[in-house]
């Protein structure tokens, strides 16, 4: 069942370059995680600026709709396979408070709670 839950929690944010580590980072709870640093976007985002968004066909997702349309027949199977999986991903400039900038592409979700923390100050 774990197993499962990953693929539907898309939780990961690519950084590509920037003043902070490049690669894959995970995003929980306000906070993205990377190798050997945190970055808490709750208090440190600055601003965040969309550069482009475009729909990705996650396949892993796919595949478990299809399996899961497998059970409601042919045509679940057909249904879960073309509607399941499609997502959205934002390619964003973020900013941070202490000046540090990096270029990120995360989920649509993940982007709008970024977005949300830039605007709410606490």
């Amino acid at each position: 069942m774990d197993a499962l839950g990953k693929i539907f929690n898309n939780n990961k944010v690519k950084i590509f370059g920037g003043d902070v580590a490049t690669g894959e980072w995970e995003y929980s709870m306000g906070t993205l995680w990377g190798a050997f640093e945190q970055i808490e976007l709750r208090s440190d985002v600055k601003s965040v600026t969309p550069q482009t968004e475009e729909s990705v066909k996650k396949l892993p997702e796919a595949a478990a709709w299809g399996l899961l349309g497998l059970a409601l027949g042919p045509m679940g199977l057909l249904a879960g396979v073309v509607f399941g999986g499609n997502r959205k991903s934002v390619c964003a400039l973020v900013e941070l408070n202490d000046g540090r900038k990096f270029l990120a592409v995360m989920d649509s979700k993940i982007y709008q709670e970024v977005l949300g923390m830039s605007i709410t100050k606490r």
